[in-house]
């Protein structure tokens, strides 16, 4: 499946850091931790923005693959792919689904958000029915037989 940019997690994104600059600006600090934390806001809406919202950057996840219903294959925006395992912390919803990813030889997780302009209509549907009942894996299918 391929992954395309997001004009709503965009939105999103940048209205929550608006509005954490907002509540920033009335709080009665001095200038200097005021323009410190204006500026560390600033580069965390730009990159949260640039990597989750329009997929660019080395480590944007453009593309999936599932194998099964928890192991997959991400395709990172330089090109390389992955293989990882879905987390149960993984949530599946009807507009936004949020994937929590364990990739093979990295120790924290990978953290995709997929809302439902991010994907073709149907590649969506597809994509939450496969997170919540798709193909057992091959180790459940010895076990319940």
């Amino acid at each position: 499946m391929e992954l395309r940019p997001s004009r709503l997690l965009a939105a999103v994104l940048g209205g929550a850091h608006l509005g954490a600059l907002l509540v920033l600006a009335l709080l009665p600090l001095a200038l200097w931790l005021q323009t410190g934390g204006t500026v560390v806001l600033l580069l965390s809406a730009a990159h949260a923005i640039r990597r989750h919202a329009l997929r660019r950057g080395r480590n944007a996840v453009v593309a999936l693959h599932f194998t099964d219903r928890e192991q997959l294959r991400v395709r990172m925006h330089d090109g390389s792919w992955h293989a990882g395992q879905v987390l149960g912390s993984s949530s599946v919803g009807a507009s936004l689904t949020l994937l929590n990813i364990a990739l093979d030889g990295r120790r924290l997780p990978l953290h995709v958000v997929l809302p439902a302009d991010s994907l073709a209509a149907d590649d969506f549907r597809r994509l939450r029915v496969w997170l919540r009942w798709g193909p057992r894996a091959a180790a459940e299918e010895t076990v319940t037989s």
